[in-house]
């Protein structure tokens, strides 16, 4: 009698992964943000660059502790600021973003208090704009991680029944693209208040190693969760509301004084740079 083995499905082959190093001021990332005016997120398998731009909506970034959150702030916010753009971080820690310290066009928030003022004043700003139909200067207001989401959850301006500065932050999202607003919300976990809304107000989500959870919560139920990648710092899973899902690592600024130095360039710098050859290779 002859014996016939049954052969074992080949194991599926590991994702392809970016360039592990991004950097703004060199090689890779400094030729990928040349391309384009608007600030390098990172580059993807096949070496192509991916930009933040107005049509990308609001982008909501979830992470681990140490896996790139703040770096990946930190490099959106200093190119946005180079292109000339408003930047607004709330960081209640006060040592996220040092490096955005006395920049011009630079409202940097740390306190609880003028953390909930500064989000209503930016809600009716958006509103108004909105109903008027009224696009203002564009403006990126960088929400960084876990401790200014719990000060959003918590947090009253004065007794009176104001609500939450997670309502002034929904109405900041909910209004802020007509009125020239982007958002990049950047937490451990999406904010339970949140996370049934997230959908809707979200239309980039950025992913670390994602649990079920995770996706869940990210408005993700509709799609397949991927394979797990490991846990690498700055790499993120990239997926937009028109169902595109790539794997990027982000661009990185090494430090806070290079950080600074890049955010004071000029529009006439940014352009001379994209003029080169290098950014059309």
């Amino acid at each position: 009698m002859k014996l016939f083995s049954r052969r074992r499905p080949a194991p599926p082959s590991p994702p392809r992964l970016p360039p592990r190093d991004v950097d703004l001021t060199h090689g890779v990332g400094q030729a990928a943000a040349r391309l384009s005016e608007h600030p390098l997120i990172g580059v993807d398998a096949e070496g192509a660059a991916v930009h933040l731009t107005p049509r990308d909506g609001h982008v909501l970034a979830v992470a681990p502790p140490g896996m790139g959150a703040t770096v990946l702030l930190r490099s959106l916010g200093a190119q946005a600021l180079a292109a000339g753009q408003q930047v607004d971080i709330l960081d209640v820690h006060h040592h996220g973003h040092t490096w955005a310290r006395g920049l011009e066009h630079v409202r940097y928030v740390d306190e609880p208090d003028q953390l909930h003022r500064h989000l209503i004043g930016l809600a009716h700003q958006a509103r108004g704009r909105a109903e008027k139909g009224q696009l203002g200067p564009r403006r990126l207001l960088l929400v960084e991680n876990d401790g200014t989401t719990q000060v959003l959850l918590d947090h009253q301006a004065d007794p009176r029944p104001n609500g939450v500065a997670l309502d002034a932050l929904t109405a900041v999202l909910a209004h802020g693209r007509l009125a020239g607003i982007q958002v990049v919300l950047a937490c451990r976990e999406l904010p339970g208040p949140l996370s049934g809304l997230a959908r809707d107000l979200f239309s980039t989500r950025l992913l670390i190693e994602p649990s079920e959870r995770t996706w869940l919560s990210a408005g993700l139920s509709g799609r397949i969760r991927p394979r797990s990648t490991g846990f690498h710092p700055g790499l993120w899973h990239h997926l937009t509301r028109d169902g595109t899902h790539r794997l990027l690592q982000a661009a990185r600024i090494s430090d806070d004084a290079t950080a600074a130095a890049f955010a004071r360039r000029t529009p006439d710098q940014r352009a001379a740079a994209r003029s080169t050859k290098e950014s059309h290779r």
